[in-house]
């Protein structure tokens, strides 16, 4: 299944500008840009994000909808 920057957002429990950042940094594994839009897949509910190099832990929850 794939979604888009907001639905993204709506599954990790942050803002779809922090979505956005992870996409320019290259984090969410298997994310495309097809035009303007970018198409996040879903794996068992939520986009796979990569670890950071830095900063502190990431705070998403994994919820199902």
């Amino acid at each position: 299944m794939f979604v888009g920057t907001t639905e993204a957002a709506n599954a990790l429990g942050v803002k779809p500008q922090r979505v956005r950042l992870l996409l320019k940094q290259g984090r969410i594994q298997g994310a495309k840009k097809v035009g303007k839009v970018w198409i996040i897949p879903l794996y068992k509910g939520m986009p796979r994000i990569s670890k950071g190099k830095r900063g502190p832990k990431p705070r998403w929850q994994s919820r199902q909808h």
